[in-house]
């Protein structure tokens, strides 16, 4: 049976990080006593069929990724991801769903409810950590959005969504920030939220294109401090 069309909850970095229960990003296939469910069974080859798209598209990029390649290296016949999923977009925007859910339990143990210059700093480190202890993962869905781009998809649709959201609610950390004293009032929120996504996205690109050539702790280590500074409020006394 094929798994519906799926939609892609556009999770804002606030829900994220204000919710109570990540109940959907901490489900975890569990070994059971006996014989497996037909649900157990269902997400256990889901689990491992995402698992050799992210391979796949790693290896060869989105293009040459087919479910049928994905159905032979999870190790299943080669119409059971055809059959679950219907077609190629339709496991993609499910992978982006599921990379969203991982990435918001993260970014919800880390920052939690900090806003101002705590919460800009904590949401990259946790970008620096998911590329350090995810990096297959983040590969696999970075190729999968640049890829994207070339093509008017619901991938690239909803990519467009999570980065207009995300530069929202970064701005609104740092509106926060000025509110409360904290953070320089001369710094613009929607000038810093933007060019706070263009360095996350950038350092990725360059990352994918020359890992070794890209010292990532030395990267992320240097925006901070440059965020630190651009948010400090000076002494205007002479």
């Amino acid at each position: 049976m094929k798994t519906s069309p799926t939609k892609l909850d556009k999770f804002t970095l606030r829900k994220a990080t204000n919710s109570n229960s990540m109940d959907v990003a901490k489900k975890r296939l569990r070994p059971t006593n006996g014989r497996r469910t037909q649900a157990e069974r269902t997400a256990l080859s889901d689990e491992r069929m995402f698992e050799a798209a992210k391979q796949i598209i790693i290896e060869e990029g989105t293009h040459s990724t087919t479910l049928k390649a994905i159905g032979e290296r999870a190790g299943y016949s080669r119409g059971l991801a055809s059959n679950r999923f219907g077609s190629k977009q339709a496991l993609f925007g499910q992978l982006v769903v599921r990379f969203n859910d991982k990435w918001a339990e993260e970014l919800a143990s880390k920052v939690g409810h900090q806003t101002g210059t705590r919460a800009c700093l904590s949401a990259l480190c946790v970008v620096e950590g998911f590329l350090v202890h995810h990096s297959q993962y983040m590969k696999a869905m970075y190729i999968l959005w640049f890829e994207s781009i070339s093509t008017d998809n619901e991938v690239r649709s909803h990519l467009a969504d999570y980065h207009e959201i995300y530069r929202k609610d970064v701005a609104s950390w740092v509106r926060e920030g000025i509110e409360t004293g904290e953070i320089n009032p001369v710094v613009d929120p929607e000038c810093y939220a933007f060019q706070f996504s263009s360095f996350i996205f950038g350092t990725i690109y360059q990352w994918l294109v020359a890992e070794s050539s890209v010292d990532l702790a030395k990267q992320f280590r240097m925006y901070r401090e440059l965020t630190e500074d651009a948010f400090r409020i000076r002494d205007l006394n002479p």
